[in-house]
Formats: structure tokens, sequence, C-alpha cells
């Protein structure tokens, strides 16, 4: 396999430490360990101390001013866990501190992609003159999900003398607070209390609840220490501490190894004697075991996932980047799915969002079917809390998933642009259905995805209403949130409609495989209620406007007052930190793609020449202040072949991250966005899409570009497409025969004989 390149940052600087906390982070979809300064930050360096377990939540009360019914009254959040990461070096009698005294003479940041590590490089030089190189590796062990491995190594560069090394755990913790910022925390809150604190022989032992949730975990640590050096350890109030001491010769270097093992009451019946089991099996073998692990399992993702750029580099590392963060961010059992700042930071609190199914599950169930089932596993596991949040909300039947959540409950206080995007059902719907095109998978609908399917169409038939002889849906918010609140969003209606239709269509095909009894088992569907869904279907209102010839955003839109964007200061955004919700409803401005998204999403709704028109007229009024805008505008550029302003677009989604270019990545990366930089290649420059009807690909290339490349997934076989200019190359590496579309052509490919056709113009 081409060597993956690593993310290297060189030079410190103290206003990028906390962003490099996140770029650098270490995580397997369960834990995630933020890239903290091992010896801390100093004041004046900013710097986000933190470690996360996907939906290991603790819950808080909401207050309002005025509360009415049905508003939730709790909030769940992710809790920052047990401090694992400092470690403090004493040269004789002076501390090693690189970031506040002597000088740094070299700083060095590395993500190995491929081994599944980082690793940080500090050389200095402290004010008595000693020279010390150290090197921290972290990883996150994708093969024991509960470890985490910190192999730190010191190096004496113009001196001898005596050394301490103190490693500490820390139980007593905070999480981090902006009050000025919506999109984290607005109070720093403690949510976990020690309950036991035990030393061992060689490491230790502490036992923490959270305060609301109840929730239990427990953090098991062990040391190999630096050969020659004694170890000690100190129990205190709160924490754990390792003391290590001997002689460190000049030009010598010495290394400990600390395994973390954390275990929570969600996944382990026993996390106490889940931890110590696994930290006596942990370090029983050597480190070398893990990183060998580490290694083939990456080598097994890069094989079946790696998009590959020609002739840009940059744009590479960005592409690498981000894969590379879904596989450590995704949850990998029913209990989690992805947060919107993966395990990176506490960015949205943890919480959920449609930003997965529409963005995110894409990429796995091309790549990795057997994650992409495990995030529709999670949904269908929270059903019953939806089903409660649609009684809350007025609906005898159906499901409503909430718009923010961890363990189901809806987690937004301010339902205009929360429980009121209704289009997060027909999201979730949607990757269903994509999921059993791509995988023809009938006995996972049938004992999951059916259920999902008909409560969400439950739902929406109980939300909408007859008016004439079209079906409509009142009151609601899409995926625009500067536009709440209003009657006939299209993209809800268009995601409804698919919803109703594919349920129907989902109970009948398991009637006629005689697998529909889970289904009917668990909803009671009757024949009358699936022709009631393929009436509503049928008869769905889609807001139309014959003057301008585009597709509404919503009953209201077009009706509103306009804004120049153009005369907005630039640092007035995002908007949604400058200026009142209300202002931002009366006039015609998107937070993000929204009518343009149903064109990707529901391309057969509309034609080209209104998906055109669709396309300039929303544009002009987009301010992309969502990171989940860029890349649907990139997709649809390509579609309507305007292939150099999809290059741009796909520009900025790719590197947000890497060029911070929304100012917030300190808080954690931007998964949706991630995942939608890969839609960006594979749905926008690629033409794939996945239907009822089967697989098809619609080829362009960039001026700039030589190629590119990417592996996918169809049912039972793997899949290489390759895009030159010489055409498009479809070829089987695996499995059974494939039927596809390119260009709207059918063709055929199986191992050993591959299709070749020319690229699309005009």
């Amino acid at each position: 396999m081409t060597t993956i390149q690593p993310l290297v940052f060189t030079g410190f600087d103290p206003h990028r430490n906390a962003l490099e906390e996140s770029l650098f982070h270490t995580a397997n979809g369960y834990l995630g360990v933020r890239g903290c300064p091992e010896e801390g930050a100093p004041q004046g360096v900013p710097s986000i101390r933190g470690a996360y377990i996907n939906a290991f939540y603790d819950t808080k009360p909401i207050h309002y001013g005025e509360k009415l019914y049905g508003f939730p009254e709790t909030q769940q959040g992710i809790v920052n866990l047990t401090d694992v990461q400092t470690v403090r070096l004493y040269l004789e009698d002076e501390a090693y501190a690189p970031l506040a005294s002597g000088q740094v003479l070299d700083y060095k940041r590395e993500l190995d992609m491929q081994k599944g590590h980082a690793i940080r490089t500090v050389r200095w030089r402290s004010p008595a003159g000693r020279e010390v190189e150290v090197t921290v590796r972290r990883m996150a062990s994708l093969a024991q999900r509960e470890l985490f491995i910190l192999h730190y190594t010191v190096k004496a560069l113009n001196f001898s003398g005596r050394v301490r090394l103190v490693s500490r755990e820390e139980g007593d913790v905070r999480n981090f607070a902006d009050p000025n910022d919506p999109r984290v925390a607005g109070q720093s809150l403690q949510h976990l209390a020690v309950k036991e604190i035990r030393p061992l022989e060689s490491g230790g032992l502490i036992v923490s609840r959270t305060l609301a949730s109840n929730l239990q975990l427990a953090v098991a640590v062990g040391y190999t220490p630096p050969a020659g050096f004694s170890l000690w350890m100190e129990g205190q109030t709160s924490a754990i501490e390792g003391h290590m001491e001997g002689m460190l010769y000049q030009g010598q270097s010495i290394a400990f190894t600390k395994h973390v093992v954390f275990a929570d009451s969600r996944r382990h019946q026993d996390p106490v004697g889940t931890a110590l089991s696994l930290l006596k099996e942990t370090t029983a073998h050597p480190l070398m075991r893990y990183e060998v692990l580490q290694r083939e399992m990456l080598q097994q993702f890069w094989q079946h996932s790696r998009i590959t750029v020609s002739g840009d580099p940059a744009l590479q590392r960005s592409l690498d980047f981000s894969l590379y963060s879904l596989y450590c961010s995704v949850g990998r059992d029913a209990v989690s799915s992805m947060p919107a700042k993966g395990l990176s930071g506490e960015g949205y609190e943890g919480h959920y969002f449609w930003d997965v199914e529409i963005y995110v599950f894409p990429f796995f169930l091309m790549t990795s079917p057997d994650l992409a089932r495990g995030l529709l596993s999670y949904r269908h596991a929270i059903l019953p809390a939806a089903r409660e949040h649609a009684r809350a909300m007025g609906h005898q039947k159906g499901a409503l998933y909430a718009w923010r959540t961890i363990a189901g409950p809806e987690c937004s206080g301010y339902f205009p642009s929360g429980s009121a995007q209704y289009h997060l059902g027909g999201d979730i719907a949607h990757a269903f259905l994509q999921y059993y095109y791509a995988t023809d998978d009938l006995d996972f609908m049938a004992h999951k995805g059916a259920e999902v399917l008909v409560e969400v169409a439950r739902l929406f038939l109980d939300a909408g209403h007859w008016q004439g002889d079209s079906f409509r849906i009142d009151a609601v918010t899409g995926p625009d949130e500067y536009s709440c609140i209003v009657n006939n969003n299209f993209y809800t209606n268009a995601g409804a409609q698919d919803t109703l239709r594919g349920a129907a269509r989902m109970v009948k095909k398991l009637q006629e495989a005689g697998k529909a009894g889970p289904v009917l088992a668990a909803t009671g569907v009757t024949p009358s209620e699936l022709s009631a869904f393929e009436r509503a279907a049928d008869h769905m209102y889609l807001p139309y406007d014959e003057a301008l010839g585009i597709h509404a955003q919503d009953d209201g839109f077009l009706r509103l007052k306009k804004l120049d964007l153009h005369t907005i200061p630039k640092e007035n955004y995002p908007l949604l930190l400058h200026y009142h919700p209300l202002w931002l409803y009366r006039h015609q401005v998107c937070k993000q793609a929204d009518t343009v998204l149903a064109h990707y999403l529901y391309e057969d709704l509309a034609d080209e020449d209104t998906m055109r028109r669709s396309y300039e007229y929303y544009e002009a009024c987009t301010t992309h202040d969502s990171s989940l805008s860029r890349c649907v505008f990139s997709i649809m550029a390509a579609r309507l072949n305007n292939i150099d302003k999809a290059l741009a677009y796909f520009r900025d989604s790719a590197t947000l991250d890497l060029d911070d270019a929304h100012g917030n990545t300190k808080d954690g990366i931007h998964t949706a966005t991630m995942g939608g930089t890969w839609l960006a290649l594979t749905a926008g420059f690629a033409g794939l899409r996945i239907k009822q009807g089967g697989l098809s690909l619609s080829p362009r290339l960039p001026r700039s570009w030589t190629g590119y490349s990417f592996p996918m997934m169809w049912r039972n076989s793997a899949l290489h497409v390759t895009v030159t200019g010489d055409g498009c190359q479809v070829e089987t590496l695996s499995g059974d025969p494939v039927c596809l579309a390119i260009n709207g052509q059918p063709v055929q490919v199986s191992p050993g004989h591959p299709a070749h056709l020319p690229l699309k113009v005009g």
C-alpha cells in the first residue's frame, strides 16, 4: 500500500495549542484522549484538558425563564473523564516545563495514520543549561477499545544526573465551558465524584460515579518503569501518583509505559472487575503487540477506504486526516453513534445529530458496512425514547427522534431549531433505505430497519394534514436553522415522502419474502396504514415558485426581505453569534444548504433546469455558517457540471479543521464535514448514487487533477473506481459480478473483467 504521510506540525505557537490538542487527539470509537501537554499548560496558553467515552454522559437540569408543556427538563452531556495525561519530569531539582521556562530548541507533533498513534517531541534547554529530548507516543487501541497507552521517553543530551518522573491520575475534573458560544456548554460543571482510590503494586485504580445519571467509571493504571528505576505509588484524596526515580546519563534514553484501562457501566456489568482484569491482561503483553495490531487494523481500513487524488499532496493529506478521524470516532456498539466533534473535544457536548445519517453514514456504508449497521442499530436501540418524544410533542402515533441526544431524549432547550427539525426522521429513514439498497440485507430490515421506517412514517402521517388533494406538513424547521417554524419545508416534505413510500415498500417486500413477522409484531402495522402511507407520499406537497422556476425552501421563505450578505462585516460571522434569531428568521438568509441538499438526496423530484436555478438562487443567500454546507454545494456544483466551483467548495470543506476555518476546532474536529468531504468526491465528482434501482456513477474530473480513485463495497463485492483523463474504470477486486450504470449506460463488472467508459462531457 502507498505510504500515507503523517500529519506534522512543527514549532510551538501558544495560540495554536488548544487546536493541536484536538487535531492530535487519539481515539478508537469508544475512547478519546485530547493531545494535551503532559506537563500541563501554563497560564496564558489555551488548553482544554479532556478525555471522553462515547455515550458516557451525565445529566443536568435545563433552566427556562418560561417553561411550557413538553419542554425537556434535563440535558445529557458527555463527561470529561479522569485525567490520565499528567507526567511531570524533574532533572535534578529542575522541573521540565518547556511551555513556561527555559528554551524550546525544537518542537514537533506528528499523527501517524498508518501506525495509529500521536507523537510529541520536544527538545528543551533548562534555565540551568541542561538539554533534554522528550518524546511521548500515545495510542488508543483499536484492538482493545478500553485501552489507552502512553509511552514516555527521555534522552539526556548534555548532562548526567538524577531524574524523577511523577505520573498522576486525577479524578477531580470538570467539563469545559464557554458562556458566549452556544456550540459548547455554557457552564463549567463537575460531573464525576471519586468513590474509591486504590493504589496497586505498580499502578492504581480510581472509581467514580456521575453525579446525576449515576453511571460508574473505573480507571485502572499500570506502569512499566524505566530499567533500573525505582517505582512507588501514592494514593491521595482524588488522585493516584506513580513516582519513578533513577540515574540518567548523557546520551542515554530511558522510557516508561503507562497502560490505562477505562471501563464504564453502560457497556460493562462490573466496570471495576473489567478494568482490573483487562489491566492484568494488557500489561502481560509487550507494547509491541498492540502496536502490531494497530498497524494491521489500519492497513485493512486504508485498503477498503482510502481516496487518492493525484497531483495535490496538500489535499491528499486533508483527505487522509478526515477519513482516519472518522474511523477513530465512530461508535462500534448499539450504545453509541458519532458525536458531532468525535471524541476529540466537548463541542456540542458529545451529542449526536442528524449529521451522522446524512454526512457520515454513507462513508461507512460504502467502505465498512458492519460499522454502518452499528450506527443504524443505535437508532433502533433508542426508538423507545423517540416514541416518548413524539407523545410529548402531541403525537398519538409514531416516533420523533431528538435533534440533539446521547441516550435518546431530546437535549435541546431551544425547540424552534431543535425538536422542530422533523426532517431528522426522514434523514434516519433515508439511511436505513440506503443500507438496504447497498447491502440487500433483508434480515436486518426485518428485525430493526422496518420497525424504524414504520414508526417514522406514522409520525409524518400524524404531523401532516390534508388540504384539498395535497398532503402538507406545517410548523417544522428544515436543515436551515436561520428559518424556523415554517410550513411545508421542501426538504422535510421530500424526506417524509421518501419515508412514507419506503416504509410501505419495505413491509410489502418483507411480506413477499416471508420475513414480516418481526415488524408486524413490533408495530402492528396494518394494510390500511400502508395504503395511507402511500397515498400521503403520492400527494405530498412540494412548494414550487412558478415565477422563479425553483422549489421554494418553504411556503414563506421567498416572501421574506432579501439580505445582501456582502453588507455584513466579516467579523459578524457566524451570524448566530451576533444577531437575534428573530432578525434572522425575517430575512432570506440560510445558515446552510437546505433545498440544495434536498436536490442532492432526492434528485428525481426536480429536472436539471430547476436544480440549476435553485442552486443559483440559494447560493446567493447562504452564509455557510454551518460546516455542513460547503460540501453539499460542492456536490451539486459537480452535478450541474460547474467543476471549478465544485472544486473550490470541496477544498474549503476538506481543509476546514486543518485550517481552523471556523475558529472552533479547539472544541473538537468536525466529523460531519469530514464525511461530507468523502461525499463531495464520491457523490460529487464521481456522481455516485445509490437507489432502489441500483448503483450508478457519473464521473467528472477537475482540470487541475490528473486523476482520483477510491474503493467501495456493493453488496458482497469489493469495487475500485479510477477516474483519469482517459475515462472511468470500475473493477471488481473480489466477490460477485456487479451490474451498475456509468453515465447512464448499464455495464457489468466481475473479477478480471473491469469496465472502462469515457468521462461525461457537458
